[in-house]
C-alpha cells in the first residue's frame, strides 16, 4: 500500500517585516508587500504566477508498506517553488524571476514504523535592492 503526505510552507513579505530605508521602494509603490497566504492552498502554481509569495517549500513524500506493515520503499515527491519580484515604474511593470537555489533533501531517516523527511528550499531575488551598510 502506498501512503503519501505533504505540508507546504510559504515565505511572504508582510508590511510589518520591512523597516528603515528598505521600506522606500514599497512606500513609493515600486514593489509590493505580499497578501497573507490563504489558510488552505488549493493551487500553489496559481499563487506563484500571481506573485503571492517569495518561496514555497512543498515537502511531499511517500512510503510503500507491504502486507505485513513493513516499509519497503519511500521517497521525496515535492520541491521548492520560487516566486518573482514585480517592479512598477509609473504604468509599466517588469517582473524579475527569482533565482532558485538547489533544494536540499536530507537522506530519509528510516525507523521500524516510520520515515522522516527533511527538505530545505530557497533562492534569492532576481534584482538587487539597495541596503544600508552595517
Amino acid at each position: 500500500m502506498r501512503i503519501e503526505s505533504s505540508i507546504t510552507s510559504i515565505s511572504w513579505i508582510p508590511s510589518e517585516a520591512i523597516e528603515g530605508p528598505s521600506k522606500i521602494p514599497f512606500q513609493f509603490g515600486i514593489t509590493h508587500y505580499d497578501q497573507p497566504p490563504p489558510d488552505e492552498i488549493a493551487d500553489l502554481e496559481t499563487l506563484r504566477r500571481e506573485d503571492r509569495f517569495r518561496e514555497a517549500n512543498e515537502l511531499r513524500a511517500f512510503i510503500e508498506v507491504d502486507g505485513d506493515g513493513q516499509i519497503v520503499d519511500f521517497g521525496y515527491l515535492g520541491k521548492g517553488h520560487i516566486g518573482s519580484t514585480t517592479v512598477k515604474l509609473g504604468p509599466a511593470a517588469v517582473r524579475f524571476p527569482a533565482v532558485h537555489l538547489p533544494d536540499i533533501q536530507a537522506d530519509p531517516e528510516v525507523g521500524p514504523t516510520s520515515v522522516r523527511f527533511v527538505q530545505t528550499v530557497g533562492g534569492r531575488m532576481g534584482m538587487l535592492i539597495p541596503r544600508t551598510a552595517l
